[in-house]
């Protein structure tokens, strides 16, 4: 079972890493990043745990996700008061 989460973190760790390629804010970018190290790190330790040690919970991929938004610019119209003379 212990390869098994250890594929797992693997995984999300990749997930992680596709994400950080599509967000539009460094800030994002950056915390997808580090996710994907911690998911890595904990893949590695399971890969050096033994079979009957229970590993450390990994953070949960939905609630601790970065929020990311976007907002868009409105056209404003053109002042006609400017046009007038």
């Amino acid at each position: 079972m212990t390869r098994a989460r250890a594929e797992e973190y693997r995984r999300l760790a990749q997930e992680c890493l596709t994400a950080a390629r599509i967000v539009t804010t460094n800030e994002a970018r950056t915390a997808l990043i580090e996710r994907a190290e911690v998911w890595l790190r904990l893949a590695e330790e399971q890969d050096g745990e033994t079979a009957n040690v229970e590993p450390p919970m990994p953070p949960n991929p939905i609630e601790d996700r970065p929020v990311v938004q976007q907002q868009q610019q409105q056209v404003q119209p053109k002042d006609d008061d400017d046009n007038k003379e």
